[in-house]
């Protein structure tokens, strides 16, 4: 596998890639291009112009939040990666033109659908009607037509604009659809990870009403309210912008998800690219380059011990505005290994134990090497871990530290919930009507079974019991202890307690 990638300005640039590629045939070579003039002439002029100087190659592009090339990240500008394979078939597809995503992932994995897939890298439009698209049904349709294959990629971008994206392949482009390469053959290893770095802070919270891609109630209360209430009015005021810097986490399939609003609705609820459950649980979630530098450098080392021959780099425009800077802790150590390219997008695709998801906030990596082609990159050890992830300054410390205490204190404080609420549970059984027996006073429970008396109480409360006998049933066993006006004769002696 011979990849690299340049920063398109001009058709010279198009023309100096061709010389460095051989002369195999173009139907092995696979264009990845990452546009950030989210225009319809500029995507089609550049499609035009990548065609007619590579006939025959197959090309799966997209409008972008940002790009991504060989560990640093822009704006507004075009990054183009070249993958020619030597030993794997490659092919595109493109669907537009429908509401309907399930059928267009459906009709994508039909189209694609060949002997030994290894790798589908979809792309999809990210914006619909001024909203963000919920690329969920897309990837369950895919995965209906194409179950076994490992799936990468990302919705299109407009540089956050939120008016129209598009996607494109050699066939035509389209703001409405999706396209995808997949890549086939025994020769191909694929790899693939992802990095959240937001941890969950506070109290665990239930959705109590939710329809769709909309949170109404969170605790019974207003979506909106409870960032206000947790987290203050600032950022309450600041909604929708500020959900990004503390998403809500939920956890499925193993995965933790961060989700963030994109509108707030006059009634207070709050509406998301994806859909939620009533009855999930949530938390807020917090980023910060210390969380971010450990889950880049247990990347680079799962990453440094296998071949690389190219990595390419999906990650959300969210997690972009948020980090900052920081965003090269994740991006740099990866270009040391092979060169990465890719783009932030509206939402990121991921594949987990056979499920494809649609990931937020996150950055999702896939790297691909092909077995005996080597001699493009040196395999031959692992590389050195960059010297700003060996070490930890001060600052990330302290923040790890404070993370800690967060978190502990949250675990210890839910943990004490529970065993109240278990201890209120117990109460308000013993408070409320409870079936005795008139003559031997037994007591049924919840489970339709008579229980003596002092059993129950035991198994509801703390309560033990000793046994003795009252005055009165001591006179009614043990007459002869008393005397004509009942009262102990003997008083030294008593029936002995248990």
């Amino acid at each position: 596998m011979l990849t690299f990638n340049i920063q398109y300005r001009s058709e010279d640039d198009l023309l100096q890639a061709r010389s460095r590629l051989s002369s195999s045939s173009p139907g092995n070579l696979l264009i990845q291009i990452f546009c950030g003039e989210p225009t319809e002439e500029y995507v089609a002029n550049l499609r035009d112009e990548t065609m007619r100087i590579f006939p025959g190659a197959q090309i799966l592009g997209t409008t972008t939040a940002g790009e991504i090339m060989d560990g640093e990240s822009f704006d507004k500008t075009t990054v183009i990666n070249f993958m020619q394979l030597h030993k794997t078939e490659v092919h595109t597809a493109l669907v537009g033109g429908k509401d309907d995503l399930y059928e267009v992932g459906l009709q994508l994995g039909r189209t694609l659908r060949r002997p030994n897939p290894r790798l589908a890298i979809l792309f999809g439009c990210g914006i619909k009607d001024g909203g963000a698209v919920n690329g969920e049904p897309l990837l369950a349709g895919f995965q209906k037509a194409c179950p076994l294959v490992t799936v990468a990629g990302g919705q299109a971008g407009d540089n956050g604009v939120a008016q129209k994206t598009f996607v494109f392949t050699q066939d035509g482009y389209t703001d409405n659809g999706a396209a995808a390469a997949c890549l086939y053959g025994d020769s191909l290893t694929v790899n693939n990870r992802y990095n959240l770095s937001w941890v969950p802070l506070g109290k665990e919270m239930t959705i109590t009403r939710a329809e769709g891609t909309q949170i109404h109630t969170i605790d019974n209360r207003p979506a909106k309210d409870i960032y206000a209430h947790y987290l203050g009015e600032n950022v309450g005021a600041r909604l929708p912008h500020s959900a990004a810097e503390f998403p809500l986490v939920v956890e499925r399939a193993g995965v933790q998800l961060a989700r963030h609003a994109n509108r707030v609705l006059p009634d207070g609820s709050l509406d998301f690219m994806a859909p939620f459950c009533t009855g999930e649980k949530v938390r807020f979630a917090f980023c910060h380059s210390g969380l971010v530098t450990n889950s880049a450098r247990t990347i680079f080392e799962e990453f440094s011990a296998r071949p690389n021959d190219a990595i390419f780099i999906y990650s959300c425009l969210s997690r972009k505005w948020v980090l900052g800077e920081d965003s090269k802790l994740e991006l740099t150590p990866l270009a040391s290994l092979a060169p990465t390219a890719g783009f932030f997008c509206y939402g990121e695709y991921f594949h987990n134990k056979g499920e494809n998801m649609l990931l937020s906030q996150t950055m999702t990596v896939i790297a691909l090497s092909e077995e005996g082609t080597a001699e493009q990159t040196d395999h031959s050890s692992a590389r050195e871990t960059p010297q700003f992830l060996k070490y930890e300054t001060k600052q990330i410390q302290d923040l790890q530290a404070l993370h800690r205490l967060v978190e502990t204190s949250a675990e210890e404080r839910e943990a004490l919930i529970k065993e109240l609420q278990v201890a209120i549970a117990e109460i308000k059984t013993l408070r409320g009507f409870i079936p005795i027996c008139a003559k031997c006073k037994s007591i049924r429970d919840d489970k339709g079974f008579w229980n003596e008396i002092e059993l129950y109480i035991q198994e509801h409360t703390e309560a033990q019991f000793s046994h003795g006998l009252c005055p009165g049933c001591a006179l009614e066993l043990y007459p002869e202890l008393f005397d004509e006006n009942g009262n102990m004769i003997q008083k030294k002696y008593y029936p002995p307690s248990d």
